[in-house]
Parts: C-alpha cells; structure tokens; sequence
C-alpha cells in the first residue's frame, strides 16, 4: 500500500471513529474535532493526491502547479500598443501626482514642475471625490469627512496613499475604541469564501462559490503582467496557480528576474503597475458586462417576476421579532421598533403601500425614504398608525414573516428563478468588490507587493539627500515602506487575535 492509500485509509478510519463516538456518547460534542478533521483532509488529500498522481511541486497542503501552455496566448494579446498607455495610467492610479512628477514635471523647470504637479493634484482629486461621493457620501453626509480625505490620499498618492490613509484611519478608530472598552472589528482580514473570520460581521462573510471570482481576479492581474512583459522582450518561464488543497489562492506569471531587474525602469514600472492596474480596469469591464447583461434580459425576466409576485397573495404580514439594541465594530445602532413595535402585530400598510400581494410587499419595502409609515394591527384588532425614523444603518429593526393565502404561494419556478438572480448578484458584487481590494494592497508600497517594487524606483529621486549608493537608497526605501505598511497592517489586524 503506497503513502496516499494509507493517508486515505488514516482519514477514513479516524473520521469513522469521531462519527461513531459522537452518536454513541449522548450529550459529547465533536462537531469542532470534526469540523477541523474534515478540513485538514480537505487540504491534505488532495495535496497528497497531486504528489502522487503528478510532477508539480507540493508542499504539505500547497500545490504550486506550473505549466508554459498559456505563454503563446499571453504573446498573442500583448500586440496592441495600448498596453503601454494601460501601463503608464496605472502608474498614475496607483501612486498619483508622485507617479506625474517622477515621469513627467521633475525635468522641467521649477515653475513648470510647481503647475503640472498642481494641476494633476487638482483634477486627480475632482476625479476621486466625485466618484467616492456617488457610491458612499451621497446618502451618507456623515462620511464626507473620510471621503475628502481618501480623495487628498488619492490625489497626492494614488490608491497607494488611498490605502495608506485607509488603514491609519482604521488603527486610529481601532485604537480609541479599545482603550474605550469596546471591540472594534479588525480593519483587514483575510477573505475565505464560506468562512467567517472572528470578530468580523456574518454579512462580510462571501459564500463559497466566491473562489471563482477569486480566480478570475488572479488571473486577468497575472496575465497583464504577462502582457508586458512580452512587450518588454521579457523571458516568461512559466504561468501558474497556487492551490490550498484543490482551492485557488494565487495565480503567477514566472518572469526572469534578472533580465527584469536589468530592464530600463520604464519597463519595470509599466510590468508592476499593469498588475493592480488591470484588476482596476477589469472593474469597469465587468460593470458593463453586468449593464449589458441586465439590459438584455430584464425586459424578458422581470415582467415574468411581476407577474408571478402579483399572483402570490399575502393573508399577512406578521411582525415575528423586534431586535434590541446592538453593537458591531464598536458603534452602537439603536432600534427605532423597540418600545414602540409589538411582536404579532400585523402590517397592513407599508409608505403608503396595502399589502396584499408579494409584488405590494417588495415595492413597500424598497422605497429608500428615511422615514417610514406603517399601519398596524394589534393582536386586539386595534389599528394603529406609525411614522418611524430609520437608524444609522438604514434600519426599522423589525423582522417580519409572511402568511399566504392557501393555494396562492410562491411556485418553485420562483423561488428558483430569485435564487439564481441572487446567487448571481451576490458573485458579482464580490467580483467587484475584491477587484477593488486586490488592486489596493497590491499598490501598498512593500515588498512582495507590486507597490513596493514600483516604490523603490518611482521614491529613489527624492532620497538623494541621503547620500547613498543606488542599492542601498533602495534598501533603504524597501526597509521603511515595510515598517509603517507593516505597522498600520498589525494594528489593523490586531482585533483578529482578541
């Protein structure tokens, strides 16, 4: 019997003996003993199985797996020259008006230099302020002090400094919440689909299926660097993905690094910055992918959706739990429903809106409005009528169940049909989501991130000062993005470990 059959027969016989003591031993709980053991097999197995069945390279529960097939398909998509324009706006997006002055102003004369790197300064502001107030302060008056300073970070800096000013923000609150005696959630964490980090709100928990947003991601950013490396004259020795078990977590494009380091710095940046750059890039991809997608088909599904809901009749609305008041992340969201909303109270009325069928139901309740209407029913047949303010978190703070009327309850076809438009929203907003965040810490300028090589090339003409040798400015310019990137990193990861 060779190692693998006997790794298999090991997790076999020590599961079996978990299951049958814990259905043997009334009142002893395995399920964390077991929860791991199935984990560890889940990454072990398959690793063990790739060693092997195959050549590529292991590493307890980590499979590199290498293979030049995609390089001549990376060669074919590297021929337009827009790569390079693709390249050098990523260099702007990612370190801002340091990335104008480094290539463009610091050759010019004084006056010159001042204008261009204003000017940049200016517009890369306007630029990220106004899309930063759409997506988070329009609604939200109270974050216009944090959006205007992401938008001077970004300005000045690019998503680097963006990111830098992010996590400083983060441990600063971090900070004044634990010496309050509160517990704050950690400002970074790793994403693992379908598991819940601690001390990290269930609602930031992807589903399982995110792996595939994960890969994509990994993907279109290796691949772009692939793609210019070509345009560079660049060797690729291979392309690659990382696996934790069978799971995806990395993907790579193997470049000779020697021949990279040797390339002009043009060369060097327009490689690292067309990384993160893409991920950029592939977010407006993916966005109109989605409005294309949703303009051709939801003329054909909604109306069908419509139709559907209008035949789904409601007998009532019953309030089935009124939360209390609650803390996440060290703020506290008071209930606008406690003390005054009653459990099995009936809601006949919702802004204005009879609820009598599923499709009255849904058009209530997605009305944005901050105060809300309700008409009730007490359980003594009393009608009341309510206005309530919504929380900071756009909450009434009421759960509600439905009745149907017998015979007129949602059809398979339906329940199906909202799941998958669910399921499918859900990936995409994650697509979204962690193309954003995988382009933001690959701009943080330390090694091994494409920020910190860019880093020690666009920072080496403003630490002349220093009086060093090129190799040891580097060094130095390497060793202190680590210390502050690393320090703002702990303290952001710190309520992880509390």
């Amino acid at each position: 019997m060779n190692r693998f059959s006997q790794l298999v027969l090991a997790f076999v016989i020590i599961g079996a003996l978990l299951v049958t003591i814990t259905l043997t031993i009334p009142g002893l709980d395995l399920s964390s003993p077991l929860l791991i053991f199935a984990i560890a097999g889940f990454l072990l197995i398959p690793t063990f199985a790739i060693k092997r069945f195959t050549k590529h390279d292991t590493f307890y529960i980590l499979t590199v797996a290498k293979t030049k097939k995609p390089i001549k398909f990376i060669k074919w998509i590297s021929k337009p020259r827009i790569w390079d324009l693709l390249a050098d706006v990523g260099l702007i997006i990612g370190f801002g008006t340091i990335a104008i002055d480094y290539k463009y102003a610091r050759k010019k004369g004084k006056a010159k230099r001042i204008a261009i790197d204003i000017a940049s300064a200016i517009l890369l502001f306007i630029i990220f302020f106004a899309i930063a107030w759409i997506f988070f302060a329009a609604n939200s008056p109270a974050l216009f002090d944090i959006v205007l300073l992401w938008s001077i970070g970004f300005a000045l800096g690019g998503l680097m400094l963006f990111a830098i000013v992010s996590l400083a923000w983060q441990a600063l609150d971090i900070i004044v919440k634990l010496l309050a005696g509160r517990m704050p959630c950690p400002g970074i964490a790793p994403v693992i689909p379908g598991v819940q980090i601690p001390n990290v709100p269930t609602f930031l928990t992807p589903p399982i299926y995110v792996w595939g947003a994960f890969l994509i991601i990994l993907v279109v950013h290796e691949f772009a660097h692939g793609a210019l490396m070509k345009r560079a004259k660049l060797k690729i020795k291979s392309t690659g993905i990382l696996l934790l078990g069978l799971l995806p977590i990395g993907a790579f494009v193997e470049p000779d690094e020697k021949l990279l380091r040797k390339s002009s710095e043009k060369n060097q940046l327009r490689v690292y910055a067309i990384g993160p750059a893409s991920n950029i890039y592939s977010m407006i991809v993916f966005f109109v992918i989605v409005a294309l997608i949703t303009a051709a088909f939801a003329p054909l599904i909604m109306p069908n959706i419509e139709r559907m809901e209008k035949e789904i009749y409601l007998d009532s609305v019953v309030i089935e739990e009124v939360l209390e008041d609650y803390e996440i992340c060290g703020n506290d969201f008071n209930i606008p429903a406690q003390g005054v909303i009653e459990e099995g109270w009936i809601l006949r009325n919702h802004n204005g809106i009879e609820l009598k069928t599923a499709y009255d139901f849904k058009q209530a309740f997605s009305k944005p409005d901050k105060n809300v209407s309700m008409i009730f029913e007490t359980q003594t047949g009393e009608i009341i009528e309510l206005e309530i303010e919504r929380n900071q978190r756009n909450e009434i703070g009421i759960i509600t169940g439905l009745n149907y009327v017998q015979g007129k309850e949602p059809t398979q076809e339906y329940i199906d049909l909202l799941s998958m438009l669910n399921g499918l929203s859900i990936f995409f907003g994650w697509l979204l989501m962690l193309s954003f965040a995988i382009a933001m810490i690959n701009f943080l300028p330390m090694d091994p991130f494409d920020g910190g090589k860019m880093a020690k090339i666009v920072f080496l003409p403003y630490f002349g000062f220093l009086k060093m040798n090129k190799a040891d400015t580097e060094k130095f310019i390497g060793r202190l993005m680590l210390w502050i990137v690393l320090g703002l990193l702990l303290l952001n990861a710190f309520p992880l470990f509390l």
